[in-house]
C-alpha cells in the first residue's frame, strides 16, 4: 500500500515484472482474462495474439468507431491477424479473434484479470477517468510503452486507496 514519506507518497505494489512472464505463469491461460485498450496496431497485435495463446481477450475501443470497424473486420475475415518477423515467437502470421469488443468500459473491464493498455501516454488520463469506476481490487493494469510516471498518474486519477489494491505494470 501507498505511505507517507516526507517528500510524498510512496507506493509499494509497482513491479517490474514483464507482464508477460506473469501471465505465462499461469497454469492455465484460459483462466486468466485479458482485456485490451484501444485499438491501434499495438491493440490489433495483441488481440490476435493473446487468444492465440489460449487466453481469453477482450477489447475495450472508446474512440470514435473503433469498436463497430473491428468487429466488422472480424465478422469479413473472420479473425484479427499480426504478423510476426521470423526471430519472435510466435512469427509470422498469428490469427485470433477476441471474445468481445465494446465501446463501453462496463462491458469488459470488471471481468478482466489483466488490463492492457497499449496507448501513447497522452491517453492514460482519459482512460483511466473511463474504466476507474469499473475496476476492481486485484486487477492487473499494464501500459506500454512503459512510460515513467504512469504510477503517479494512476494515484492520481484513480486514488491512492483503489491503486494500492492493483498491481500496475509499465
Amino acid at each position: 500500500p501507498p505511505t507517507r514519506t516526507d517528500s510524498g507518497w510512496t507506493l509499494k505494489r509497482i513491479t517490474s515484472e514483464p507482464l508477460a512472464a506473469d501471465m505465462a505463469a499461469a497454469l492455465n491461460p484460459a483462466e486468466v482474462k485479458v482485456t485490451v485498450v484501444g485499438g491501434g496496431n499495438a491493440a490489433q497485435a495483441l488481440a490476435a495474439l493473446l487468444p492465440h495463446k489460449g487466453f481469453p481477450t477482450s477489447m475495450f475501443c472508446p474512440y470514435q468507431d473503433e469498436a463497430e470497424r473491428l468487429q466488422a473486420a472480424i465478422q469479413e475475415q473472420g479473425h484479427m491477424i499480426a504478423h510476426f518477423a521470423g526471430h519472435n515467437n510466435p512469427s509470422g502470421e498469428v490469427r485470433g479473434v477476441p471474445v468481445k469488443i465494446s465501446k463501453h468500459a462496463a462491458d469488459v473491464i470488471p471481468g478482466a484479470d489483466v488490463i492492457l493498455m497499449p496507448l501513447p501516454s497522452f491517453a492514460y488520463r482519459s482512460v483511466l477517468e473511463g474504466i476507474k469506476e469499473h475496476l476492481r481490487p486485484g486487477q492487473k493494469l499494464g501500459v506500454t510503452p512503459g512510460q515513467g510516471g504512469f504510477d503517479w498518474e494512476a494515484a492520481e486519477v484513480l486514488g491512492l486507496e483503489l491503486v494500492a489494491q492493483l498491481v500496475l505494470y509499465a
